[in-house]
C-alpha cells in the first residue's frame, strides 16, 4: 500500500526521495517496531502506517542529516508503535471487562469470595490511577518492564540509559506509585 501511495507521489524527486527513504529505513522501522510490539501480525499494517505519516513530512525529513533522519524514523516508529500497544490494552480492557459485567454466573455461593474480588478490583483501579499520575518517562518505563516484560537490554536503549540504571529508574517509578497509591487510600478513607 505505502508503494502506491509513494508510486502516486506528483513530483518525482518526492517519489524517488521516499523510495530511498522506504528502502533505507525499512529494516530499521520493522526491528523498532516489533520489538515494542512483539506483534507479527500486525507488523507490516504498522510499517504502512509509519512511511504514510513520513509521506506527510518530506519536506521537513528533507532538511536532516542522516543521523537526525535516522532519529526522526525511530521517534515516529515508537509513537505508532506505542499508541497501538495503548489502543489494543484499552480493547483488551474493554473486553476483559465486557466478560465481567455478567457476574451472576460466575459468582460463586460465598460472601467472602464477593467481598475479596470487589477489594481485590478496587486495589486495582487504585492502582492504575496511581500510575497515571506518575510522569510520563515512569509510566512508559513500568509499561515495558511489567505490561511488555521487556528485559533491562530493551528497554536501556528506548529511554537512552545504562542497561544496570534500568533497576535504578523502575524502583524509583515503582516507589512513586506507592506513594501514590497511599495517598489515594488516604483521600478514600477521609
Amino acid at each position: 500500500m505505502v508503494m502506491m501511495i509513494i508510486a502516486a507521489l506528483a513530483d518525482d524527486s518526492d517519489k524517488a526521495f521516499m523510495l530511498n527513504l522506504y528502502h533505507d529505513y525499512y529494516g530499521l522501522v520493522r526491528k523498532t517496531v516489533y520489538n515494542i510490539t512483539h506483534d507479527l501480525d500486525n507488523l507490516e499494517d504498522l510499517i504502512n502506517d509509519i512511511f504514510l505519516k513520513l509521506v506527510d513530512k518530506i519536506s521537513l525529513i528533507r532538511t536532516l542529516n542522516s543521523g537526525k533522519t535516522a532519529a526522526y524514523i525511530v521517534y515516529s516508529s515508537r509513537s505508532v508503535a506505542i499508541n497501538f500497544i495503548k489502543h489494543r490494552d484499552v480493547e483488551t480492557k474493554h473486553l476483559y471487562y465486557g466478560e465481567e459485567s455478567d457476574m451472576a454466573e460466575s459468582i460463586s455461593d460465598g460472601e467472602d469470595t464477593i467481598v475479596d474480588r470487589i477489594i481485590h478490583q478496587e486495589e486495582i483501579e487504585e492502582m492504575g490511577n496511581a500510575i497515571l499520575k506518575l510522569p510520563e518517562k515512569q509510566k512508559e518505563l513500568l509499561y515495558f518492564k511489567y505490561v511488555l516484560d521487556m528485559d533491562d537490554s530493551e528497554i536501556a536503549p528506548i529511554f537512552n540509559i545504562a542497561p544496570d540504571s534500568v533497576r535504578q529508574y523502575l524502583t524509583r517509578a515503582r516507589r512513586n506509585a506507592k506513594q501514590m497509591m497511599g495517598k489515594e487510600m488516604n483521600n478514600h478513607a477521609k
